[in-house]
């Protein structure tokens, strides 16, 4: 499918305070998701492809995550810049091109490849509420739906595989799961750290402490992974789910939710999302 940037429906519109997609997105309990997200997009050949042929990602892969999360949570925070945020984002993209593991040529801004990137994003903040704040209404999955089509708009990509309901979402979600999802190259390594995870040292985390932690942390990490994530793409991946790590998940689970409201707003925000909203106050 060819790349196209002129072809959206709709003017966009940028989201605020009123927003759920604000409320939920900036905040930190998202990076619980980010394992299973991450995951997920490199399981898609192009754009698992994209990553390990246009990035040092074997080298540096906290660094890429911590160098995009800023960016892409702009894209919802930003206010009035969200557009300029939006378009610096997708034109980091515009480059990033190739022949992917089968041998079929791919393009990170092939809307069909971006659209999965973004889906993921939306699929972390709802399934961060559903899990680690409340159970999310079918009437709330629609609205958050409806306000990550408004988000999408910004890229200017176009809208063609975008769905048009919470519910053809969530069925574009799981045929990708099942049917498009594949254990990438960049995918199989990832998960090969969580049991060995030297080269996947925590940046300026000393080499001595990652020694002594890395391990326990990137078995959490794996936890977190294999309990968020749909068991179709668990299962493929070959990620232990027995009874211990059940009852080990949901404990986690009943911790977070029940402190999490106890912290003040500046602990539970990202910087850039606290930006925002002292944007926000600011202007009444």
């Amino acid at each position: 499918m060819t790349t196209t940037l002129a072809d959206t429906e709709t003017e966009p519109v940028t989201l605020g305070p009123d927003s759920l997609l604000w409320k939920y997105f900036g905040d930190w309990r998202t990076m619980l998701m980010a394992p299973a997200a991450g995951i997920m997009q490199l399981m898609l050949p192009g754009l698992g492809a994209g990553v390990t042929q246009h990035s040092d990602f074997f080298n540096e892969p906290w660094e890429r995550i911590f160098r995009s999360i800023p960016q892409i949570a702009g894209t919802v925070y930003d206010g009035p810049e969200a557009v300029a945020t939006a378009a610096a984002v997708r034109d980091y993209h515009r480059d990033i091109k190739g022949i992917d593991a089968d041998g079929n040529r791919y393009h990170a801004l092939d809307p069909e490849v971006y659209y999965w990137a973004h889906a993921t994003f939306i699929w972390a903040a709802m399934m961060m509420a559903d899990i680690f704040d409340h159970r999310l209404s079918d009437a709330e999955k629609q609205r958050m739906y409806d306000e990550s089509k408004q988000w999408y708009r910004l890229y200017g990509v176009s809208e063609r595989p975008m769905p048009e309901d919470w519910y053809a979402f969530r069925a574009y979600f799981d045929r990708m799961c099942a049917q498009r999802l594949v254990v990438t190259e960049s995918a199989e390594w990832v998960v090969r750290q969580l049991d060995r995870p030297a080269e996947m040292r925590l940046p300026y985390v000393p080499e001595v402490v990652w020694k002594l932690f890395g391990t326990a942390f990137m078995h959490q990490y794996r936890l977190i992974a294999a309990g968020t994530m749909p068991p179709v793409i668990r299962e493929r991946l070959g990620l232990p789910w027995g009874p211990w790590e059940r009852r080990q998940f949901k404990l986690r689970v009943a911790v977070v939710r029940r402190v999490w409201p106890l912290l003040p707003e500046r602990v539970r925000y990202q910087p850039r999302a606290l930006a925002g909203i002292a944007r926000e106050r600011a202007a009444g």
